[in-house]
C-alpha cells in the first residue's frame, strides 16, 4: 500500500515538472499571449452572458459568434499559402457534463474577409465629427451620425454582421476524457509558451490561435509561424478538423497522441 503510494506521488510530481517546462518559441513569428476575464457582464442566465471579445479577430467572431467555449482552436493560412481557415471548438454541457466537438472551414478566406471588414467598417464604425464641423452640419444629418453611432455601439457585442459569413458546423459528440485531455493540454502550452530571442520580420505564412476558458478567465495564444510543440499542438488540432470532415474521427488515438506531445 505505501509503495502504491509512493509511485503515485512520484508520478504526480514527475508531471507537474513535465507541465511547469517551458515551451519555448526561438527566433520565430510574433505572438500574443493574453489572460482575462472571460464575461464581462452577467446575464439572467448563462446563454445571455455578454462574454469578452476584446482579443477575438475578425476570423474568430466570423466562426464562434459572440461566446467564449470551452476550447477553441483557429488555423487561418495566407493567400500565397492555402488561404484557407480551419476551427474547432468544443461546446461543455454544464446539464449533463457532456461535450460537442464543432469543426469548421472556409476556402477562399481573403474574399470572405475583405468582404466582411467592409461591412464591418460601414456598420460598426463610429462617426466622430470635429467641434468645427459639428456647429455646422444640419439637425437631419446630426441625428442620422447620432443614430449610426448608437447601431454601431450595439453591434460590437451582436452577431448580426458575421452569421451571413459563417460554414455549417460539422458537430460531434465527444467524450469527458478526451474534451478535458484537450483543455488541460490546451492551458499547459498557453501557460509554458514563452518567447525567445527577436521575432523574424515574416510577412505571410500561416497563424494559429489556441484559447480556452479557465475558471473565470479566458486565456488566449496566437502565434504567428509556430515553432517547436507549439507547431506539433497545431499538427494535431488540425488533423481533428481534418479527421472529422473525412469521418476519421477516432477519439482513442487522440487520447495517445497528446500525451507524446507535452
Amino acid at each position: 500500500m505505501k509503495a502504491t503510494l509512493i509511485l503515485l506521488i512520484l508520478v504526480a510530481f514527475t508531471s507537474n515538472l513535465i507541465m511547469s517546462y517551458p515551451v519555448n518559441h526561438v527566433n520565430g513569428g510574433k505572438y500574443l499571449k493574453t489572460i482575462e476575464y472571460n464575461v464581462i457582464h452577467p446575464g439572467v442566465t448563462e446563454d445571455a452572458n455578454i462574454y469578452n471579445l476584446k482579443h477575438k479577430s475578425v476570423i474568430d467572431r466570423l466562426f464562434f459568434g459572440t461566446k467564449n467555449a470551452f476550447v477553441e482552436f483557429v488555423f487561418t493560412d495566407s493567400p500565397e499559402g492555402s488561404n484557407e481557415a480551419a476551427v474547432f471548438r468544443i461546446i461543455k454541457n454544464r446539464q449533463d457534463d457532456s461535450y460537442e466537438l464543432e469543426v469548421m472551414r472556409l476556402q477562399n478566406l481573403d474574399v470572405y474577409y475583405n468582404k466582411l471588414k467592409n461591412v464591418l467598417l460601414e456598420k460598426s464604425t463610429p462617426i466622430v465629427t470635429p467641434f468645427w464641423l459639428s456647429t455646422v452640419v444640419s439637425r437631419e444629418t446630426e441625428n442620422r451620425i447620432r443614430e449610426h453611432n448608437k447601431q454601431a455601439i450595439l453591434l460590437e457585442n451582436q452577431d448580426n454582421l458575421y452569421k451571413p459569413y459563417r460554414p455549417e458546423p460539422l458537430k460531434l459528440q465527444i467524450n469527458k476524457e478526451l474534451a478535458e485531455k484537450i483543455h488541460d493540454k490546451t492551458s499547459i502550452l498557453i501557460e509554458n509558451f514563452k518567447g525567445v530571442g527577436i521575432p523574424l520580420n515574416i510577412v505571410d505564412g500561416f497563424e494559429v490561435t489556441f484559447r480556452c476558458v479557465m475558471d473565470d478567465e479566458l486565456w488566449t495564444l496566437s502565434i504567428h509561424c509556430p515553432q517547436g510543440k507549439a507547431l506539433r499542438f497545431s499538427s494535431l488540432f488540425r488533423q481533428i478538423i481534418a479527421d472529422g470532415f473525412d469521418n476519421k474521427f477516432d477519439q482513442s488515438k487522440y487520447l495517445k497522441l497528446f500525451d507524446e506531445i507535452l
